[in-house]
């Protein structure tokens, strides 16, 4: 039988994290996942319609490749949330772009998502030398159902650094308060650090159009985490990136781009222009094919689906529609699927969102 902790107490919470942040090899890999699918299959009743349409239980889960996962479109038809009448902490929204519906992710509490989503940061080398950090994105109190903003909120604090740092405010961006800064640090010779959406820096590259590039002290990197959706327009990656490296003089390996969502608590990180995304040890990612649901080749393309450790709160499995390269050392981003619902799914969103909940045991 599988041993359950019980994700509502704040020192379960606490255990937990440090077992994430524990060496993890396969096997207490294997163990953390049953933990968290036995936890959510028992409490989040959507999941549990979608794992007993799959044919899976906690009981007879031999592999973590094997517990389902939730189509991404659910969170926005019904709250995927694993505590109950319990009062989430915090709630998380998407763009709601592609249905005008937006998709909700509710947490209990922020503590787990604030340790991983900052020590997945310092894991993939973002810290090293204590960058300035600034960010082109509204702060968390400005903007507190967003998990980029939560997210860079935490790296703030856990750098305590002070001043202003968040320069998208009140509806615009406040460009020559931010470039005085930037100035400021590089004539003190302090690494800069500059995080925001892909469309943030499209902007940021019109407002400074005419003024002379800055060159960053060694150490500086650029972080983009995607963001053109509902955008009149895009800009294609490696255009992007050349004018990013041109404005702030740094090269191609200086420019990170994160990959996440407000449906997960973990990031992956790839650096230049075709890095390949790397996952933290607590989150593995799946290269699916859409037709079959099972994992694709190496060389092979299909969707991307995450296991994520640290989601405790609502779905530890998430199948998303964007599409990727299976590599030996990580995963090639591609782009996103065309709006349709991947044939490998036993059930569609709708279906899981409509059905009545049958009364099952976790075990």
């Amino acid at each position: 039988m599988l041993l359950q902790p019980d994700f509502s107490q704040p020192a379960s919470r606490r255990a937990w994290t440090r077992r994430l942040l524990a060496p993890l090899d396969d096997a207490a890999w294997e163990e953390l996942a049953g933990e968290l699918f036995a936890w959510q299959f028992a409490r989040v009743p959507a999941y549990r319609r979608l794992s007993l349409g799959h044919g899976v239980r906690p009981r007879n889960l031999s592999s973590w490749r094997e517990i389902p996962a939730m189509p991404q479109q659910l969170f926005k038809l019904e709250n995927l949330f694993s505590h109950g009448e319990l009062k989430p902490g915090a709630i998380y929204e998407t763009s709601g772009t592609t249905t005008g519906q937006p998709g909700r992710q509710h947490l209990l509490h922020t503590d787990i998502y604030r340790a991983i989503s900052t020590e997945g940061a310092r894991r993939a080398g973002l810290f090293a030398g204590e960058p300035q950090l600034h960010f082109l994105t509204p702060s968390p109190a400005e903007a507190p159902h967003s998990s980029l903003g939560a997210m860079f909120g935490f790296w703030q604090r856990a750098s305590r650094q002070s001043g202003p740092r968040f320069w998208a405010r009140k509806g615009s961006f406040h460009f020559d308060n931010f470039r005085k800064t930037l100035l400021a640090h590089v004539k003190a010779g302090h690494p800069i650090a500059v995080s925001g959406t892909a469309f943030s820096f499209v902007h940021l590259l019109e407002a400074w159009e005419g003024l002379p590039p800055l060159r960053l002290p060694k150490g500086s990197w650029l972080l983009e985490t995607g963001g053109f959706k509902g955008r009149s327009r895009e800009v294609p990656k490696a255009e992007l990136y050349a004018g990013m490296s041109r404005l702030f003089t740094v090269p191609d390996q200086a420019i990170w781009n994160e990959y996440g969502m407000s449906e997960l608590s973990s990031q992956a990180y790839a650096r230049g222009t075709s890095g390949l995304h790397q996952t933290p040890p607590w989150a593995r990612v799946l290269v699916c094919d859409p037709a079959t649901g099972r994992e694709v080749r190496i060389g092979q393309r299909g969707l991307v689906r995450w296991i994520d450790l640290a989601n405790t709160d609502s779905v530890l499995a998430l199948q998303t529609l964007d599409l990727a390269e299976r590599t030996a050392t990580g995963f090639r981003l591609i782009g996103r699927m065309a709006k349709t619902e991947p044939r490998g799914c036993s059930l569609s969103a709708e279906d899981l969102a409509a059905r009545p909940t049958p009364a099952i045991p976790a075990h």
